[in-house]
Formats: C-alpha cells, structure tokens, sequence
C-alpha cells in the first residue's frame, strides 16, 4: 500500500518528450469534454430551476425544519435524536437529511450488490467494498448509536460531531478487515475517541474563530485515525490484509467514466465512493427540499448552491486531472468536493466567495494530497484519510481567513 502516484508521475513526466507530453493530454481530455460541458450546463440549469422554485416552497412544512431537529436533541426528544442518527449519515456531505439519508442506504445497497455481481451498470460501486458493504454500513450504525448515548449530553451546548465516526470507524473496517473481533474493535475506540476530539477542536479553537465547522471534524479525523492506528498496533489480532488490485476505472466508456466518477468522488465524502448511493441522496435530497427547503443543508436554504458547487467542483477537477486518473486509475479529486461544500455551508453565497473556491477545490488538491503523502512517507501503515484530512483543513483554513478578512469586508 505504499504510495507510489507521485513517483509514477515523476518518471513518466522525466521519460516523455514535452510536445509528445502536451498532445497526448490534451487528447485525453477530450474524451471526457463533451460530458463535462453537458453536465456544468445541467447543473447549472438545475441550480437555476430550484432558486426560482424555491421561494413557492418556503412555506412548506411537510417535514421539520434543521433547527427544530437541533431544538429537539438539545431537549432529549427521542423522536429528533433518531432524526439525528439518519441526518448523521449524509452530514459528511453537508445536506443531513433524513430523506436523502434514507436515498443514500437503499441505492448503497443496489451498488453493492451489482459490484458484488460484477455489473457493468454497478458505477463506482462502493469504491471496491461490495464484499464488506453490509459490516461497514452496520458498524456505522451502531458508532453512531453509541455516540448519541455515550455523548448525547453534550447536545446542551449546541451542535455536535457525532458524524464524525463516519469517516475513522468505516476507514477503520476497511484497512483492518471484516472480521467480528477487528469490528468491534474499531467500533468501540473509534467511537470513544472520535467525538471528544472533534468536540474539544470545535469549540476550543475552531467555532471561536469563525472557522467551518468541519474543519474541527477534519483536524479531529487527521488526530484519531493514526493515534488510533498507534492503539491497534499492540493488538496482535489488529492486522493490516494485503490491499486488492483495483482496475483503471478509465478503461469503460469514458463520458459513463466521467459521470459515475463525479458522483462517486461525492459519495467519498460518506467514505462509500458511490454513484448510485450519491444519486439516490440527491434525489431524498430534493424530495426533503421541496418538502421544507429548510431542512436538507443545515436549514441554510443554499442547498441548490450546494448541490451546484459539488458537481461543478468534481466535474472540473476530474476534466484537469484527468491524465492522472488515465494513468494510473487515481487522483485525489473528491477532497476539493469536501473544501468547497464545507467554505459554501459557511459564508454568504456570494458569488466572489463561491467561484475562487470551485477553482481552488478543482486546481489544488489532487497534486497537494499526492505531495503530503510523499512529506509524511507515507507507507500504508495506517489509513491515507487523515493525511487527506491534513491537507483538507488546512487550504480550508486558510481560505476561511482569507474570506472572512479580505472577500467579505470588500462585498459590506
């Protein structure tokens, strides 16, 4: 599992002729072309229809809105603390709707199971998980459970990360195997450990500065996934399997590559990589929308901006590093999905705040996770996301600053 995508890149780049070098990535970007452009234009025209549908909607209360569900785990309603548990599933993708959640789950299971079959219709599948889908979704569940009754009090102060098990107790299942003894295992410490960290980052450093909210979450993930893969090390049962051989993803049709890709690259946000999983929380998604444009994305009402920024972000990524993706089956595009949904669920939806971040998420993360692999030394010890996470929170970081201090002074 050692990392070898900068590597590969620096001799490929060291032995091809420059104009030889600029032909053939040019050629292969054209590929992809036609599909990028019908899909920014749909997204577009998609964005365009829900801001003017959405103020018919607003008087809509066909399901709670985010703050009544807020109101309700601070009070210790059991009903809004179930709402919670399935918000929880998609917050890793900013929208926490129960309708989307519940989208998300029944097409996961629908892409593991083509994946499982070998299906030419699976998409991304889940990211090579089909075989352990049912022992991740399940541990997930159960994380999330014992987050609540574990750390349910803390809901006094307000918003809480107990999603954050999500992103280190699957990536745990997934690097350490499926067996009962290694779940449980990653169950119980993950879920110990996970929270309290993210807990004390977001209201000791990060809610005073004005920062995202996930960055506490991503810093928290950078911290616990190797500290706990430091734990794991003295337990002779927590061993690391061989990885699997996964095949190019670009050797299909390559507009059903593009697609399925942008929308995989999404559901990397919930760790399962899904196209299918992701559409179908799109589609719960929009369903909640239209049932009170209030309760999917925080209760902001910037969920057509959201969706817009994450397919605009993915696509446009996955067009400029598309050579990396051709030759060698992998580029780091969804961690720019992540900034940009975590910059566009915090500030104003300016459009001075929202295009600098699609371009920043798109440009810079691909070649800056590959780069902070290649610092850290990065040999598979543990699982890559909190290295992705490193890189993740800090260019957020960053920007936040650079929007709070320099953008939004300039559009007062």
């Amino acid at each position: 599992m050692e990392n070898t995508f900068a590597d590969a890149d620096a001799s490929v780049v060291a032995e091809t002729p420059v104009s030889s070098k600029a032909s053939s990535t040019a050629g292969s970007r054209k590929e992809i072309l036609p599909a990028f452009c019908i899909t920014v234009v749909a997204a577009i025209a998609l964005y365009a229809l829900m801001s003017y549908v959405q103020p018919m909607l607003m008087d809509n209360d066909f399901i709670y809105d985010f703050g009544t569900m807020m109101t309700g785990c601070i009070e210790g309603s059991p009903l809004y603390r179930v709402a919670w548990f399935f918000a929880d599933l998609t917050e890793g993708s900013f929208i926490a709707a129960l309708p989307a959640s519940i989208g998300m789950i029944i097409m996961g299971f629908v892409a593991a199971a083509l994946e499982r079959k070998k299906s030419a219709h699976a998409g991304t599948g889940v990211a090579g998980n089909g075989h352990i889908f049912t022992t991740m979704f399940v541990t997930t569940c159960l994380s999330l459970i014992l987050g609540q009754l574990i750390y349910g009090g803390l809901f006094a102060s307000g918003w809480i990360p107990t999603f954050a098990t999500v992103l280190t107790v699957q990536v745990f299942v997934i690097f350490y195997g499926a067996d009962l003894k290694k779940v449980a295992t990653s169950l119980i410490l993950g879920t110990l450990v996970t929270c309290p960290v993210c807990y004390a980052l977001l209201y000791g450093i990060v809610s005073p500065l004005g920062l995202p909210l996930f960055i506490a979450v991503s810093a928290g993930v950078a911290v616990v996934v190797p500290l706990c893969s430091l734990i794991f090390r003295l337990m002779p049962w927590m061993t690391i399997p061989a990885p699997a051989e996964a095949p190019n993803p670009t050797d299909q049709n390559k507009s059903k590559f593009f697609v399925h890709q942008i929308f995989g690259d999404i559901g990397q946000l919930t760790i399962w990589g899904s196209s299918w999983a992701t559409i179908g929380m799109y589609v719960g998604g929009i369903v909640s929308w239209i049932m009170n444009p209030l309760h999917p994305a925080y209760g902001s009402g910037n969920f057509p901006l959201l969706i817009l920024v994450q397919v605009v972000t993915g696509a446009l990524a996955i067009l400029i590093w598309y050579p990396k993706w051709k030759k060698t089956g992998m580029a780091f595009t969804f961690a720019g999905i992540v900034f940009a949904s975590a910059i566009v669920s915090t500030y104003p939806p300016s459009w001075a705040i929202v295009i600098p971040t699609i371009l920043i998420g798109a440009v810079v993360f691909a070649p800056l996770v590959e780069w902070v692999l290649k610092v850290f030394r990065f040999k598979g010890t543990y699982h890559p996301i909190c290295l992705i996470q490193v890189s993740i929170f800090t260019v957020c970081t960053a920007w936040s600053f650079a929007v709070m201090y320099l953008v939004m002074p300039m559009l007062a």
